[in-house]
């Protein structure tokens, strides 16, 4: 049966059938060529919803009816109880009517006070007329409020955490002040973005997760000036601006309010709606969560690749061991130039140099092939030096520079490869290794040392002598 057919049928508009269809209540079986197809289950089920909804039931009843979460009994039990509170009311209300047009008032010299005062208004409860539904929906879910507005912190965290690593290429180390400050700069993006979010989309992340929805007293969506007023409130009244203990007491104070089903200081202007309390949202969350930090993770190994990919050039190689250096923070004043060696003094640092000899940093010695960097080569020679670091920084950085620029890498690969702490655990041994189309070489001659791994300890009495060679060749 077809949607026309069922109109006539139920005697229902379309759009009856579609709403019910959006709520979930009725799902009608979709033919090959995208039309519904109504089955007489179908049309029993809306007969029911017509049927319990000119009785005054709630969808949300019906829902849970169709869920057996609900008797029939029970709910109309309760729908009785609800129009007996209501007759009483209209009864009331009916009362006070004609008392006041018994005594002739008019509007313009009406004493309200009076009457309200004189007339025997019912006590609280059944019979009694209220102002709370003069005023404009809010939500009296405070976990799902606190959870939603947590996943949002999360996805500004995010985005300063891109901005942070792949722009700005700031990588601190993370003491208190540290965290602080990238709390308050997520915190300038929330003031920022959720109210961009709200006045076009009508919804964050976190709120869209748990169907809820901001809207003006008019059910439309909030001007930018209305949605940073409320986002602002949120941040001032809610969150305590950020500053610790305090905001946890603010938290509090909120979830208090929020769970006597009061409207927070920054909802005066603005209507809050959920479309519904699922558990599967809850659900939902867990995996926004978890997809989070997977991105983070995913953000932070992208940061540890270098900033030119594909072919380099000498100087887009230099570039690159340049930034890395920067990037970890590396204690130098030296800066590799465009023919792989260092120049000093650079005001905005460079590579380390190994404390633990006192030569100088070594060239990198690249090999250019029709104006690319095809090859790299670390040669090392010492004599007499009784102790001699293994130069692992600058064979690492070599190894980030050029394999890592490898298309073929992303950060995840560029990690789980090993490449860098193999280069680590090597120390001054020979090996070969293949990173990509990258061959890593080392061949080392050495006599009157003690091999420590990381260092070469001078035998005593002995004339100590070192040849490092490190090489990375690109396969063409």
């Amino acid at each position: 049966m077809n949607v026309s057919q069922l109109e006539t049928l139920l005697d229902m508009t379309r759009a009856n059938i579609r709403f019910y269809e959006q709520e979930g209540l009725v799902c009608p079986r979709r033919e090959k060529n995208g039309y519904r197809d109504y089955s007489e289950e179908d049309t029993d089920t809306l007969r029911k919803i017509k049927l319990l909804r000119q009785l005054g039931l709630s969808l949300e009843s019906i829902r849970r009816l169709q869920r057996g979460e609900l008797s029939l009994d029970a709910a109309l039990r309760e729908r009785e109880a609800q129009l007996a509170a209501k007759r009483s009311e209209l009864e009331w209300a009916a009362g006070i009517c004609r008392q006041i047009r018994q005594e002739g008032a008019e509007y313009q010299a009406l004493d309200a006070r009076r009457y309200l005062e004189r007339l025997d208004r019912p006590a609280a409860g059944e019979g009694r007329f209220t102002l709370d539904t003069d005023a404009l929906p809010t939500v009296s879910h405070p976990w799902r409020r606190y959870f939603a507005r947590s996943l949002d912190l999360g996805v500004y965290g995010l985005l300063w955490a891109a901005v942070q690593l792949l722009v700005l290429r700031w990588n601190p180390d993370p003491n208190v002040l540290v965290r602080l400050l990238e709390r308050y700069i997520g915190y300038a993006l929330m003031l920022v973005v959720e109210p961009l979010l709200l006045c076009t989309l009508g919804t964050t992340p976190g709120k869209g997760l748990f169907g809820l929805e901001v809207r003006d007293g008019n059910g439309r969506k909030l001007s930018f000036r209305s949605a940073f007023r409320r986002t602002w409130g949120v941040f001032c009244q809610g969150m305590g601006c950020g500053v610790p203990i305090y905001q946890l007491y603010r938290n509090y104070k909120s979830y208090r309010a929020c769970e006597r089903g009061e409207a927070l200081s920054w909802e005066a202007e603005t209507a809050y709606r959920i479309q519904d309390d699922r558990a599967v949202r809850c659900l939902g969350y867990v995996a926004a969560e978890a997809a989070v930090f997977a991105l983070l993770l995913v953000l932070a190994a992208q940061a540890f690749l270098p900033i030119h990919r594909g072919t380099l050039t000498p100087e887009q190689y230099a570039d690159n061991v340049n930034d890395m250096s920067r990037f970890l923070q590396l204690d130098s004043d030296e800066r590799m130039e465009a023919d792989g060696t260092w120049r000093d003094g650079a005001p905005h640092g460079g590579v380390v140099i190994d404390l633990w000899d006192s030569g100088p940093t070594p060239a990198h010695q690249l090999t250019v092939t029709d104006g690319q960097v095809t090859g790299v080569r670390i040669e090392i020679e010492r004599s007499g030096v009784q102790l001699i670091g293994s130069y692992t920084v600058q064979k690492q950085l070599a190894a980030i520079a050029l394999c890592a620029a490898q298309k073929s890498y992303n950060g995840i690969s560029w990690m789980k490869s090993g490449v860098l702490d193999a280069i680590a655990e090597r120390g001054f041994a020979d090996y070969t290794l293949q990173a990509g189309d990258v061959t890593i070489t080392q061949s080392v001659e050495q006599r009157g040392y003690l091999d420590g791994t990381e260092f070469l300890f001078a035998q005593e009495g002995a004339d100590p002598y070192l040849h490092l060679v490190f090489t990375l060749e690109k396969t063409m």
